[in-house]
């Protein structure tokens, strides 16, 4: 990755932002984001809300037309992208969703990805017909939203399948977004869930979810709550 001068993009995305329209806060995994002020495990200025926001253990990325951000060390860094962000994974090789490809770091991955993550096995991807690994068709389905589990992965849509354990189960509503937890799959369905591969229980009510270690990220409201809040047989 080339380092960037950030300033001629952050002129150029905070001049599209729309006037008179309120923020909305954002979660990512340690904290949340209104209006371009970052609190919680980073602290930072970005230029208003980005249209996607993640982070791992090292740095918080933030996702904008044709442009990904990258907070790291109290550094802004600014990387291009070649199109308009459907999705953003944070790692140690973040992934962006283009639409008939997936941007890394290396470069440009041809899968016509809904969600996906790099993995030490490969790139995981679903496309709302599968579960994949790279060009390997891994289980079939309507699967929207794919995060790590040990060993492999979890793929999920109106059911959760998990790999390598190959075990399916039914979901109570479809998943609009899901992220590895400490206590398993955080999924925002009708509200924020545990998945598990025992079952799904309901952990609160929210629109929007970050999750970083046993802690869940909540809006609205900027709550935070403990996924040991639910109690497993």
């Amino acid at each position: 990755m080339g380092r960037l001068n950030p300033l001629p993009y952050l002129a150029l995305l905070a001049a599209c932002a729309p006037m008179g329209v309120a923020p909305q806060p954002l979660p990512y995994p340690g904290g949340f984001a209104l209006g371009g002020l970052v609190t919680g495990r980073f602290q930072g200025v970005l230029p208003g809300n980005p249209l996607f926001l993640d982070a791992d253990g090292e740095a918080l990325y933030a996702a904008y037309p044709y442009q990904l951000l990258v907070l790291k060390e109290g550094r802004l860094e600014s990387l291009p992208l070649p199109g308009v962000p459907r999705f953003l994974r944070a790692g140690a090789r973040p992934t962006v969703g283009l639409g008939a490809g997936v941007w890394t770091p290396e470069g440009l991955l041809p899968y016509p990805a809904l969600d996906a993550f790099w993995s030490p096995e490969g790139l995981y991807w679903v496309d709302g017909e599968g579960l994949h690994r790279e060009s390997a068709l891994l289980q079939r389905g309507r699967f929207r939203q794919v995060v790590p589990w040990p060993g492999g992965a979890t793929a999920l849509g109106q059911e959760a399948f998990f790999s390598p354990e190959g075990r399916s189960i039914p979901l109570p509503h479809p998943v609009r977004k899901a992220q590895s937890g400490a206590c398993g799959v955080v999924a925002l369905m009708a509200g924020v869930y545990l998945v598990r591969p025992d079952g799904a229980k309901p952990l609160a009510p929210a629109e929007d979810f970050a999750a970083w270690e046993e802690q869940v990220y909540l809006t609205p409201g900027q709550r935070v709550v403990s996924c040991k809040e639910v109690v497993w047989p």
